[in-house]
């Protein structure tokens, strides 16, 4: 497995590039733009796109969807409920003195799908409080870590889980005690091991969270 992380974006969102080393195949998670930067990483890594996925709908997240799109030709997924609020992503980031480009989902994704990207293969889980309708995608491979390779699990969470924090929920579809159930039920019931990969900050563990998180 190749996994990638970079900062994309007017906001500097977590942009994920997460390959099959075997096929090639790779999957985006929340490509914010940047676009030419996360092209070149594919290039370098020797993988193509099979999906432009994103955790959530809000505009530094998916700024960059229309553009990788365009130039690979992969399709956006992304919670049939969220999917509206992709089209007037460059209207949303102009309220926040920021630009950013619409796009149109492709394909929808809910709680309990599995998506595949060679042999890796991500489940789905709602993790809606920060947005309407966010969601997590759990996997599992040998990942490099701090140039060791080992099999671990980790969860893309977007906006909900952050190191030592959560998503806010003072946006439309925001709801707090919706959030921290999620997390609790969703999360926090993995195993303790497992890799936070965040939409902002560093990559944490589910036991690090669960034992130092000033919210749970």
């Amino acid at each position: 497995m190749k996994l990638k992380m970079m900062e994309t974006g007017p906001l500097m969102a977590n942009t994920y590039i997460i390959g099959d080393e075997t096929t090639g195949e790779a999957a985006v998670f929340d490509p914010g733009g940047d676009v030419d930067h996360i092209l070149g990483v594919l290039k370098e890594e020797g993988l193509k796109v099979k999906y432009i996925i994103n955790t959530h709908a809000h505009f530094d997240h998916v700024g960059g969807n229309q553009e990788l799109q365009d130039k690979t030709g992969a399709p956006i997924m992304i919670s049939q409920d969220e999917a509206a609020d992709l089209i007037v992503a460059g209207d949303r980031a102009t309220m926040f003195g920021c630009s950013a480009k619409g796009s149109s989902a492709s394909e929808f994704t809910k709680e309990g799908d599995i998506i595949e990207v060679g042999s890796i293969r991500f489940k789905v889980i709602d993790l809606s409080g920060h947005s309407s309708a966010g969601q997590g995608f759990v996997f599992e491979g040998e990942l490099d870590l701090n140039g060791k390779k080992e099999q671990r699990q980790a969860v893309i969470c977007g906006d909900a889980l952050f190191a030592g924090s959560i998503g806010r929920t003072d946006f439309p579809g925001g709801d707090l005690e919706l959030l921290l159930e999620n997390i609790r039920r969703k999360i926090f019931t993995l195993p303790d091991e497992t890799l936070v990969m965040s939409g902002h900050g560093p990559v944490t563990t589910v036991g690090r969270e669960k034992q130092h998180n000033p919210f749970f």
